[in-house]
């Protein structure tokens, strides 16, 4: 396994490095043209700029005639751009190419570019859809058994929809569609794996979609690899006794140290994860802290008992004040950092099936997976 890792990442560095030579320039502007047929009953079109994931102003706007629409305009080369009314929309990238789009057959016909990355689109539906029914279940059980079945069903999806767009990623590392898919994943690559594809040189690296991406590599490089625990805050344990990290890490046990909360879904999705892999590779000389982001003594202690974790529980109670989340540069959870037995960071953010292959790596159990 580790042979296959080394030979995928030595792929995506030659591939980088080819195509950084040649790279779009955010001060070009290009011309687009979109035209297209609507179902009954729409009246009016739009079509938006999107400055980042979950944020876009108005262009600009067209009244339906018969059926049909057309608008033009004048952006940035490479923009992230969405066309649509209500429910009903599409994104591509301004390349200049003109696109026409029949929202009654669902037929687009654009640059290759652009009909590349609305297939890809289409993909991601059978995932999201597929997390909004679970979801949706979630809250209509109150069996909890049945919910955390649920939850582990959408961490699952979770972990197949990253999986497929990373898979994307290393297809398009000469196009600026891995600039899309780079920002709807980060949040679940460690610092290597983001640093390796937030390479200065490579195509995509100018693109406005990546600030957060590039922010976040910032803030992991606080955990790198190489740098030893710090050991400064005083945490507590929930009958309040006083605990440092130094009491568990560098005494030749390997230490998860895996940061929650009590409010929050995701962490509540990765904990049955977490606590699988503890219950294997605790004999073999595994431990795991779990660091609350709690700012509230009761609610933490519920969330222990919600979670019915077998590991040590500390805690801050700062919340997002936490003055570890500061050093380690902790903005979103769940978050982790893996120390080895000198007590130096080996790895960060692994969640998943990342958490169980590593920790196979290290135990060297299963390694013919």
């Amino acid at each position: 396994m580790k042979h296959q890792k080394h030979f995928r990442q030595l792929l995506s560095l030659l591939a980088m490095l080819s195509a950084g030579t040649i790279s779009f320039a955010q001060n070009e502007t290009k011309a687009y043209q979109v035209s297209g047929i609507v179902p009954e009953g729409i009246s009016k079109i739009y079509i938006y700029r999107s400055s980042g994931l979950g944020s876009r102003e108005l262009l600009d706007s067209a009244t339906i005639k018969d059926g049909h629409f057309a608008m033009s305009g004048i952006q940035p080369t490479h923009d992230l751009l969405s066309l649509g009314s209500g429910a009903m929309s599409i994104q591509f990238f301004n390349d200049g190419v003109p696109l026409t789009m029949d929202f009654v057959k669902d037929s687009l016909s654009a640059s290759q570019l652009n009909e590349r990355f609305c297939h890809y689109c289409k993909e991601e539906t059978l995932f999201t859809d597929e997390f909004y029914r679970l979801f949706i279940a979630t809250k209509q059980t109150n069996d909890e058994a049945k919910k955390k079945e649920l939850e582990q069903q959408i961490a699952a999806n979770q972990e197949a929809m990253n999986e497929h767009a990373r898979s994307i990623i290393h297809s398009n590392l000469d196009n600026v569609i891995a600039a899309y898919y780079l920002e709807t994943v980060n949040d679940y690559m460690d610092y290597e794996e983001l640093a390796s594809l937030l390479d200065s040189t490579a195509y995509y690296y100018n693109h406005p979609l990546l600030t957060e991406a590039k922010a976040r590599l910032q803030m992991l490089r606080r955990r790198q690899i190489g740098k030893t625990i710090n050991d400064d805050v005083v945490l507590q344990s929930p009958d309040g006794k006083q605990h440092r990290l130094s009491e568990w890490c560098g005494h030749g046990k390997y230490v998860l140290i895996d940061f929650w909360a009590s409010w929050c879904g995701p962490c509540r999705m990765e904990m049955p994860n977490v606590i699988q892999n503890y219950e294997r590779f605790r004999g073999k000389g595994l431990e795991v802290i779990a660091v609350s982001i709690d700012d509230r003594k009761d609610a933490w202690k519920r969330g222990i008992k919600s979670f019915d974790t077998p590991f040590i529980q500390l805690s801050e109670l700062q919340g997002r004040k936490s003055r570890l989340c500061s050093i380690y540069g902790i903005n979103t959870i769940p978050a982790n950092l893996l120390i080895d037995p000198r007590g130096i960071i080996i790895a960060a953010d692994l969640r998943g099936k990342s958490l169980t292959w590593r920790l196979e790596n290290i135990f060297e159990d299963n390694l013919e997976r």
